[in-house]
């Protein structure tokens, strides 16, 4: 297939399969005897992992120290560490994001529990002081 057809069914565009060509992330193609770029079904194959491990969150870098030059062959140890070294950060990520949310809840609450007597001035003022209370 030629790079235009092979764009089409990864979904990556031509400049961006050059590039994972100079990077050396993706063989380089093979040419024809008009000089047209030749891509095969492993290359597809190449460049759809690519995308679905840049998905997964895992940078060009790591994905080319992940991948071998033939994809049929894996270094099992090294492929199975790197997988749950991602799913572990995946899960911190997680876990910050709760946090995160969590404190933006109680901040909701705290902002709409507002008494009525006093003004959202005050109130802004009462949540800084419960929040970041003054160390003297």
């Amino acid at each position: 297939m030629n790079i235009s057809e092979l764009s089409r069914l990864s979904g990556l565009n031509t400049p961006t399969i050059r590039y994972y060509e100079q990077i050396k992330l993706l063989p380089k193609a093979k040419r024809k005897a008009n000089g047209y770029r030749h891509y095969s079904e492993n290359d597809l194959q190449q460049l759809l992992l690519i995308k679905q491990a840049q998905q997964a969150g895992f940078s060009l870098t790591e994905i080319k120290s992940l991948l071998p030059a033939n994809i049929t062959v894996w270094d099992h140890g090294k492929l199975m560490e790197s997988l749950s070294a991602k799913v572990a950060e995946i899960e911190q990520l997680e876990q910050k994001l709760a946090d995160n949310k969590q404190s933006l809840l109680t901040l909701i609450h705290a902002i709409n529990s507002k008494p009525d007597d006093i003004s959202c001035e005050e109130n802004a003022q009462r949540l800084f002081n419960s929040y970041f209370p003054s160390s003297s």
